[in-house]
């Protein structure tokens, strides 16, 4: 029987973004797996400057499609300023498919950090957020 840290680990994507730049970080999985949480960590200073996008990018190369991890009503993107935001997800994931974060500064004279965790599960795959839907109709009817 597997163990829980065995099945789950935290990827962790951190650093800081000077003014008006824009940096990405991305990472290949090795193995299908499901993102079941991202969460985003905003230190104390950018005023809502700094927008971050928590992302999976999915497709051959030169031909990638990135789509958001996390939807805000009205933003695609998560802002603040000294926040530490959790988001719930269950989205699937395939091998050689990228996770990443991109993190945009619009001020142009400070320098902000951030940091980005997403717990990523491995046992089942991209069959488990199926079987996690299929139970709830199961009990439905």
């Amino acid at each position: 029987m597997s163990t829980n840290s065995e099945r789950k680990s935290s990827l962790r994507f951190a650093g800081n973004v000077g003014p008006d730049d824009v940096e990405t970080e991305t990472y290949a999985l090795q193995k299908d797996a499901t993102v079941e949480e991202v969460a985003v960590r905003i230190y104390q200073g950018p005023r809502l400057d700094l927008q971050i996008v928590p992302f999976v990018e999915r497709g051959e190369p030169g031909y990638r499609e990135r789509i958001p991890l996390v939807e805000l009503r009205g933003k695609e993107y998560v802002d603040g300023d000294d926040d530490y935001w959790i988001f719930p997800t269950s989205e699937a994931v395939h091998e050689g498919e990228l996770l990443g974060v991109e993190v945009r500064n619009i001020d142009g004279s400070n320098t902000y950090d951030y940091a980005v965790d997403m717990v990523v599960d491995r046992a089942g795959g991209v069959a488990r957020p199926v079987d996690s839907f299929l139970g709830r109709l199961r009990r439905l009817f």
